[in-house]
């Protein structure tokens, strides 16, 4: 029987990570796992030929988002686990991956959003490059109520 050990909880704050939470600390409880709980900040570009300084935004993103994070780790603590909580700047795939290959994690609990068509097209599946990329299992949550309709 596989041991999990440390449980890695990528979250963007949606309805569907916090489904996806529900799994991760039952995992943790089950197996009295630490768990990283990783939120990544997409760097988005600008141009100054305007003059426009887009500092203060994302000082107040970040604020925000560490806010949440700490609310996350927060409720996870009440459950007596071991819990750190961890903000990054940049792909959110790649330093998903990134950081659990540092922290040598044994399994990644992550919702899925269940983009189809054009919008998965255009925009991708964080989930889906984390599936195909990762060092360890992923264990990927669907939302709730969330169908799939055949072609």
């Amino acid at each position: 029987m596989t041991e999990f050990g440390k449980i890695l909880f990528p979250t963007d704050f949606s309805e569907s990570a916090e489904n996806a939470s529900r799994y991760a600390l039952s995992l943790a409880k089950k197996y009295g796992s630490k768990v990283y709980v990783i939120h990544v900040i997409e760097p988005f570009t600008y141009t100054t030929e305007f003059g426009l300084d887009f500092s203060a935004q994302l000082k107040e993103m970040e604020a925000s988002a560490r806010r949440l994070l700490d609310d996350v780790a927060a409720s996870i603590k009440k459950n007596n686990l071991d819990v750190e909580s961890v903000l990054i700047t940049g792909e959110p795939f790649v330093e998903i991956i990134k950081y659990a290959r540092k922290e040598q994690v044994d399994l990644i609990v992550m919702a899925t959003h269940g983009r189809s068509g054009i919008e998965h097209m255009l925009m991708g599946s964080v989930a889906e490059k984390v599936v195909r990329k990762s060092p360890c299992p992923v264990l990927t949550i669907k939302k709730s109520g969330q169908t799939f309709t055949m072609p």
